[in-house]
């Protein structure tokens, strides 16, 4: 009958010859030998079990993936032991449809290896007799496991599009609200109300509009969040000074409800740190914004204390505390939850997105802090913050403590008339001298040829934006290379506002500002230098006209006169071709030329701007925007020479008559 199916010779009738016997021996250990290999590739075994006679036969590949030494004798009861018990039943149910139907379907079990280790075998089989099943088994634990994680991960992405679903619907409901609100102010005051009526009107476009940039805000931070891009940034700022202010613009929201908001610790000298100061305000203000929505009466408190420090590194407690409804245990344990884990109910519960407290968990640890809630329901509820923050830079912590007041000299660079009018008003009502430009380029223009504190910059404006704008500022010569630049931007995703670091600028304020905050930024930016000169413009010396008619007489004069004219119009372009074809000697000899010339009639910007010019070709390099300001200059002087030629006198007038007309806008 030859071997069985384990490779093991039967017992026959009678004895072949000793030489047939041999062969068949080695045959038979071959073929084992083989068996064994085939099934230990394929990660498979064989087994027979004969139930009249209690006994099992395993393969040794069964032995490995069962986890048995082979000299073990398999029993059934040693078989049912290492079952999974929730799957004793269906391995019975399994072998009862064997003997009724003569094949074992395929089947997955649990199997509790001797190693403590539990694995998912797949067996399958058929009768091979009355009494006898014999069948295969395969370790199927890497498949199993496999097909769970997709079918988390395809959960997971359902629960998570229905989280944003939901989201969605909540966002949509936050963000139209306020926008009907918008429009019927915007529709009330185009119908001229009353006086009286204007600043209700007024109150009520700015609170919808704010509603709206803080769901928008929501959606980007957790947008950020989830995608890991959270970035802390790490400059010198005013610790004390960063949360009065974010106190300060809850007063209006707390006043309209009657509730008093009080701050403690805030007082006394600046405290100088280096961190994100936006995150944190935008942390404080998601709870400061939280206590006042769930507190209907009574006041809420911000403190603000030293606990420890640590090597270079200071750390603080904030603590926002509320006389409101509180919240009960359970939910407490929820409140921080974000992405599938927050539901629609209590989104709506929450306010606005429902995200602020799991944006401020986030942030909190971001900055290598830590966020906890206490509450006592229907007495109010307390957040404590606890951040560390290094101690800031020597030279920072003087300004800070000793920073200048008074007036300062701003150059606003914003294309938005609205805003730009908006922010020179509130800056010129602090007593601040504001010089507005509507793009970069007329602001390197400016600074270029007149001295200035400070620099708001609008970073998207049209013809130079205020990237560049920021670029060819700080390749100009001091004092107006290292004019401190406060860039303004609705983009304030982190690797823009890296960019914008790089490029030179020394702080960052999004859109839209709020005005406390923009103040707050220019008097921490404020460097202690000396007193810049006065500032610059265009002046025609008549006095010098004069005593050059009185030395040379009227026909020199005429002819230095028409020179000028002519050579405000023709350099400008003489110095362009000669930067483009980096002839720096040539340039150079152009500009000054160009400037002796004009510090004979006067004192004039682009005698300034000329100055600069020559300075950079020194160095080999002039920026194309420098150029295209040259133009301009040159341009609104030439208009300027013109009408004071209306009242030089006459014998001069004549000579320059003859002068031809110039286009100073050609062959840039």
């Amino acid at each position: 009958m030859g071997p069985d199916s384990f490779g093991r010779p039967r017992r026959e009738d009678h004895v072949p010859a000793e030489g047939s016997r041999s062969i068949s021996l080695e045959s038979t250990a071959e073929a084992n030998r083989l068996l064994t290999l085939a099934e230990s590739l394929a990660g498979m075994g064989h087994w027979r079990s004969d139930r009249g006679r209690d006994t099992y036969v395993w393969s040794p590949e069964m032995y490995r993936i069962l986890g048995f030494p082979p000299d073990t004798a398999p029993t059934s009861e040693m078989i049912r032991a290492h079952y999974h018990p929730d799957d004793i039943d269906k391995a019975d149910l399994a072998v009862a449809e064997t003997f009724r139907t003569g094949s074992l379907p395929m089947t997955r079990l649990r199997w509790m290896r001797p190693d403590g280790r539990t694995i998912h075998v797949q067996i399958a089989g058929q009768l091979d007799g009355p009494e006898t099943i014999i069948g295969i088994l395969r370790d199927v634990t890497e498949e199993v496991e496999t097909e769970r994680a997709l079918i988390a991960a395809r959960d997971q992405a359902r629960a998570a599009e229905r989280t944003r679903a939901e989201m969605l619907e909540v966002v949509s409901h936050e963000i139209r609200t306020p926008m009907h609100g918008l429009l019927a102010a915007i529709d009330a005051l185009r119908r001229e109300p009353q006086d009286s009526q204007r600043q209700a009107q007024f109150a009520s476009l700015s609170q919808a509009a704010t509603t709206v940039m803080s769901v928008v805000d929501d959606m980007l931070d957790y947008s950020r969040i989830e995608s890991g891009r959270v970035v802390i940034e790490s400059i010198n700022f005013d610790l004390v000074s960063v949360v009065r202010t974010t106190v300060d613009l809850h007063n209006g929201a707390a006043a309209a409800k009657g509730l008093g908001l009080d701050a403690f610790g805030l007082d006394g000298d600046p405290r100088p740190v280096r961190g994100d100061p936006a995150r944190l305000q935008q942390l404080l203000s998601n709870l400061i914004s939280n206590a006042i929505k769930f507190t209907e009466t009574g006041r809420v408190s911000i403190s603000l204390s030293p606990t420890r420090s640590d090597g270079d590194a200071d750390w603080w407690m904030i603590i926002v505390r509320d006389s409101g409804r509180g919240i009960g245990q359970e939910a407490l344990g929820r409140i921080f939850s974000r992405g599938e884990q927050v539901d629609a109910a209590r989104m709506r519960l929450q306010g606005r997105t429902g995200l602020g407290l799991a944006i401020s968990q986030q942030l909190a640890e971001a900055m290598g802090g830590s966020i906890a809630a206490s509450s006592d329901p229907g007495k109010g509820t307390t957040f404590s913050v606890e951040l560390p923050f290094k101690r800031a830079d020597a030279a920072a912590a003087e300004a800070m403590a000793g920073k200048a007041t008074g007036p300062m000299r701003i150059l606003l660079a914003e294309d938005n008339p609205i805003n730009r009018r908006l922010m020179a008003g509130l800056l010129a009502r602090e007593g601040h001298e504001v010089v507005a430009v509507e793009d970069g380029r007329k602001a390197l223009g400016a600074i270029a040829t007149q001295p200035f504190d400070l620099v708001l910059m609008d970073m998207q404006m049209p013809e130079l934006d205020g990237l560049e704008a920021t670029r060819a500022i700080r390749a100009l010569d001091p004092p107006a290379s290292d004019t401190p630049i406060l860039a303004i931007s609705a983009d304030s995703m982190p690797e823009r506002r890296r960019v914008y670091f790089e490029a030179g600028i020394d702080s960052f304020l999004p859109k839209p500002i709020v005005s406390g905050q923009l103040l707050d930024m220019i008097g921490t930016m404020r460097r202690n230098r000396p007193a810049m000169a006065g500032a610059g413009g265009d002046s025609f010396d008549r006095e010098r006209l004069n005593l050059l008619v009185e030395t040379a007489g009227y026909a020199d004069a005429a002819v230095l006169m028409k020179m000028l004219m002519f050579d405000v119009s023709d350099r400008p372009r003489r110095i362009a071709a000669a930067v483009r074809a980096q002839a720096w000697d040539l340039a150079m000899a152009e500009t000054e030329a160009l400037r002796t010339l004009l510090d004979s009639f006067g004192t004039f910007s682009l005698s300034r701007l000329l100055a600069a010019i020559a300075r950079q070709c020194a160095r080999q390099t002039c920026p194309p925007a420098v150029i295209d300001e040259l133009f301009d200059q040159a341009s609104k002087l030439g208009v300027l020479l013109q009408h004071e030629i209306g009242s030089v006198p006459t014998q001069i007038a004549q000579a320059i008559d003859n002068v031809v007309e110039t286009d100073f806008s050609r062959n840039r």
